[in-house]
């Protein structure tokens, strides 16, 4: 008898899960996901699923999740979300004050001109930022149970960890993330802060959560306006978009903002006419904008490919025309 035929047997010694509802019946009909969220028509969460956000603190993450849920809750649609289904929404909270996330509520439900004086059986809204962690996430999986969402947001699922960089807890807690997802057969869209500087999600629950999802949404500040990207999607990716918050307090769309050129600082530290050595200029770099030696020679050689400088056959280094006329008229205050 095979290994597979002792573990559905049971017998002595062999694994206590049972696989035969776990080997795939090509026989059966399975339907495809059912959507639950979809923006512009493009599907970014379906039921049995886990989703998430990432972004910087203040990029304002937590506007974008309420503007999900509304569009959720909404007959139309809102910042561009909708959905095919209709059900409950819970929205999690673990990091503000109870006040504030009374004010996430509420902009859910203004959003949608629904009453903000009392409850609606379609949105439960849960503050869990006064519990440990072990707390929160034994909370949560009783919210779950009592009011069996079709979409929980869960804003800080890292403090549902003692130690979000800790690889078996963070392996842990997106399985229970997606046992949830199946069991309660809905979608779970997770808010996690990336790492300082760039795009990853932090930690190894991170990492994990980024394996798992069937959508990632980066939002990033930029200014007023924060910018949101698919990161990485299981289905057509949707459009990058941008919103801002108006005066009403509610997040609407807006335009994506046109990059700024960078400054070109080779044009500051470096004098017109001079032609400079390499090793000169990486040390003029270690001065005067404290760029440590490696750092400095891989600006040169971007800088030289970019043709912000210019890099002549005896291997000396000098300003282009261009930037010459443009600091030429700050050389001097006397007039022409």
């Amino acid at each position: 008898m095979g290994f597979v035929d002792d573990v559905i047997m049971g017998e002595p010694g062999s694994s206590k899960i049972d696989i035969s509802a776990l080997v795939i019946d090509l026989s059966e009909q399975v339907p495809d996901p059912q959507p639950i969220v979809r923006i512009w028509g493009n599907l970014i969460a379906s039921r049995g699923n886990v989703s998430t956000v990432v972004g910087l603190a203040k990029s304002r993450k937590t506007f974008l999740t309420a503007a999900i849920a509304s569009g959720f809750l909404s007959s139309s649609d809102f910042l561009g979300f909708d959905t095919p289904a209709t059900g409950k929404v819970v929205y999690i909270d673990t990091e503000q004050s109870k006040a504030h996330v009374h004010k996430i509520a509420r902009r859910i439900l203004r959003s949608i001109g629904l009453p903000t004086n009392r409850n609606h059986d379609q949105l439960v809204v849960a503050a869990l930022r006064e519990l440990t962690p072990d707390q929160r996430r034994e909370a949560t999986g009783e919210i779950i149970r009592r009011y069996k969402p079709d979409l929980l947001i869960l804003d800080g699922v890292a403090d549902l960890c003692n130690d979000p960089n800790d690889l078996h807890e963070s392996e842990a807690l997106t399985c229970e993330l997606m046992r949830w997802s199946s069991e309660y057969d809905n979608h779970i869209l997770c808010v996690l802060h990336s790492n300082p500087g760039g795009d990853k999600a932090r930690g190894h629950l991170g990492s994990a959560l980024l394996r798992k999802s069937e959508t990632v949404m980066l939002v990033k500040a930029d200014g007023d306006t924060s910018v949101v990207s698919p990161q990485y999607c299981r289905n057509e990716p949707f459009t990058e978009f941008a919103f801002q918050i108006n005066a009403s307090g509610l997040p609407e769309l807006c335009s994506i903002p046109v990059p700024q050129p960078k400054e070109n600082v080779f044009a500051e530290i470096m004098e017109v006419g001079k032609v400079y050595a390499h090793s000169e200029l990486v040390s003029l770099l270690v001065e005067r904008i404290n760029a440590k030696e490696g750092s400095a020679k891989v600006k040169i050689s971007r800088a030289a490919k970019a043709g912000c400088i210019i890099k002549n056959q005896a291997g000396g280094y000098y300003l282009p025309i261009s930037q010459i006329e443009v600091i030429q008229p700050e050389l001097s205050d006397e007039p022409f």
